[in-house]
Parts: C-alpha cells; structure tokens; sequence
C-alpha cells in the first residue's frame, strides 16, 4: 500500500474509534450464550445465527431460537439466511475476477465494457467508472422513492425477476421503459458517496455483459462452487426450502418469499458455515482449500479505503481497529459480516428479522464481537 493510502487508513481508523467508544456500551464479559438469549427476548427476535472464524476454520459458532418458529423449526449452523446487502460482496468479487483477466479497467468509461452508454445527465461529460460504481459515487439514486425509480421495488414469484442485462438498460437509458431523472443526483461522478443499489447493480450487468453469463450462474461457477459453498444461491430452486429461515416482519407476520430486480445486490441466500468459506478466503488471500478465487495483491487493492468520512472501499467498508465487511437489511432480515485481516480473525451474525441489535454499537454485535476478540488477544 502507497503512503497516500497509509495514511488515509490511519486517519480514518482514528477518527471512527473515537466515534466508537464516545457511545458504544459496554458489553460486561458473561455467558455469551446467556446474553444473547436475553437480547434475543428484548427485542422479540425469533432466531439468531452466528459464529467466529480464525486462521482456517470456524473456532465458535451457535444459533439460537427458531428459524421458523410456527414449526418449531431450531437454527442451527447450516440454516439458510437471506443476507441481503452481504450480497454486495460477492459483485466486488466478480468484478475484481474479471479486472485480474484484464477484462475490466477500474477507472476506464464503463461505456467501453457494455453495449449501451450510460452517463450521469447531469454531468454528461464526465465518463462514470466501475471504481465510481465500487464506492458509490457514481451520482445514482439508492433509491429510497418511487419517484426515483418507480418499478424497481417490484416484487417477482421466485426466481423469477429479469436479470440486470434486461432492467438495467430500462432505467438508466433515457428510451428505457422505466426511465426517470431523479435516478441521477447533481453530484459530479466520483466526488460524492451516495450508496445505491442501482448502482450496484449496473456492476453485475457488466459481469454478465463482460462473462457472458448470467449473474446468478457466474457467481455459481467462479465463486460457490469453488469455495465448496453448497447451501449458497440467489435461485430458491438450487437450496433445500425447508432450511430457509422464515421472513419475520415487525409485527411477526411473515414476509413470503419473493425475488427483485435488484437481486444481485441484495437477494444471496447463505448459511453462517458457507459464508465462513468466503470470509476465509479473503483472510487468507484469496485461497481456502487450495482453490483460489482472487490473488492476494487484489484483495489489497479492495480494501484501500477510499473515503475517511465513511469507511468505503471496494464495495466492503472499513471499521474500528481494521476490520472490513458490510452489513444487510432489509424485511425480514439483519446481517453483519466482519473479517480482521492482520489476525486472520473474523465474525459473522445473521437474524430473520430486522433489528438494529446485530449492527455496530449494539448488543448482539458487541458480544460476538467481544467473542472474536478473545482469540485476538
């Protein structure tokens, strides 16, 4: 890492563990197990997974309550979550496999990888980059309207939704049948982060325009399968049902299942043992079990930070103490994933229902976190 980079990293780490320890509460060192359950009831969660992975293994894992509590069905470490923007994480990775080939030029006009032109209309000179695109600064809405992108939200029976090579062109071109201005901001491309699904999204249909490969079946093909990741997809019809956590909203209705266009960014189904396998990787540079998915120099390249406001790397972000991963949200679910790569140690929480107690600062994260940290010390 260059010096610019060096000190970028260290100014950022400062400033948030100030933030950090001026309002995070402290966790006291009980039973993990205890507490949990204890968070788990205050907060009406019906089930929680999670576990700790060091070197090259799983050192700690458990899972509490019910994935599905109308059958009395208990989680366990191969139950399947929806992990939604955990998702994310698997694009940079496509996108990085396919800059290692020399098939994607970070800072090159994305325009010269895809068949159609995409521009910010705002700013229609300034060309809009796959980096842009990696830390959410492209000028794309998230969206948080309709108004926005008004057709986005659609719900699809099962694997079902189109594939970003079909909707991506609709909402961004200005023919397109979904079209909207107020999908692109006054923000100069590459100046201001604006995390966007979309734009998340317009990554994975270079993937597929780049592969030749529909997204759902290149993630399959150079990433699940080589990582021996067998309850993991973004097709229903690739995993046993029956082991899907259930969808709890607020109210403890059920969400039923559903697909989204957007799914590439948020609709990864996963357990807290597969996903361990694609954390491991990147602690280990890339290589788990002899098979590589990226090189070592890439991942560096992946976890510069590219803003100290935020944290923002290459699609992952940057936390506390050096740590990287990201975070997932949505109906019916609340996941965070972290690694620490200079002692190879990391953590991983899923629950099938949204609650802030999985997330930074709270107590669920806090005591698993305190959990990674006793093999750090």
């Amino acid at each position: 890492m260059n010096f610019k980079n060096t000190i970028t990293r260290a100014l950022f780490l400062f400033a948030v563990t100030v933030l950090f320890f001026s309002c995070a509460k402290e966790i006291p060192k009980h039973d993990i197990d205890i507490e949990i359950q204890k968070v788990m009831t205050e907060y009406d969660l019906p089930s929680v997974s999670a576990c700790v992975i060091k070197d090259n293994a799983i050192v700690w894992a458990q899972s509490y309550g019910y994935s599905n509590k109308e059958n009395q069905v208990e989680a366990t470490d191969e139950t399947i979550y929806h992990v939604a923007s955990i998702s994310k994480l698997f694009i940079a990775t496509a996108v990085m496999q396919l800059e290692e080939q020399g098939k994607i030029d970070l800072d090159e006009d994305i325009n010269n990888f895809i068949p159609i032109s995409i521009r910010n209309i705002h700013f229609p000179d300034i060309p809009i980059t796959a980096r842009m695109l990696l830390t959410h600064t492209a000028g794309i809405a998230w969206p948080l309207t309709y108004q926005e992108a008004y057709g986005l939200w659609e719900h699809f029976e099962p694997d079902q939704a189109p594939p970003p090579s079909e909707w991506v062109p609709q909402f961004l071109i200005p023919s397109g049948e979904y079209y909207n201005p107020y999908i692109w901001k006054n923000t100069q491309p590459g100046t201001f982060e604006l995390y966007s699904n979309i734009g998340s999204n317009v990554l994975a249909y270079m993937v597929e325009q780049i592969s030749g490969q529909n997204f759902r079946d290149y993630c399959m093909a150079h990433i699940f399968i080589p990582l021996n990741m067998l309850n993991t997809s973004y097709n229903y019809a690739d995993l046993d049902l029956s082991n899907i956590a259930v969808l709890y909203k607020d109210d403890n209705t059920i969400q039923a299942p559903f697909d989204d266009r957007i799914y590439a960014s948020g609709g990864l189904k996963t357990t807290i043992r597969d996903l361990s396998r694609f954390m491991l990787a990147y602690i280990n540079k890339g290589e788990l079990d002899g098979q590589r998915i990226l090189q070592g120099s890439t991942i560096d390249k992946m976890l510069e930070i590219q803003s100290t406001t935020s944290g923002v790397c290459l699609l992952w972000r940057a936390s506390l103490g050096n740590w990287f991963g990201h975070t997932g949200g949505m109906v019916g679910t609340a996941t965070i994933t972290e690694m620490h790569p200079d002692s190879k140690t990391g953590l991983i929480i899923f629950c099938n229902k949204h609650s802030n107690a999985v997330y930074q600062g709270h107590d669920i994260y806090g005591l698993v976190k305190q959990k990674a940290n006793e093999f750090i010390e």
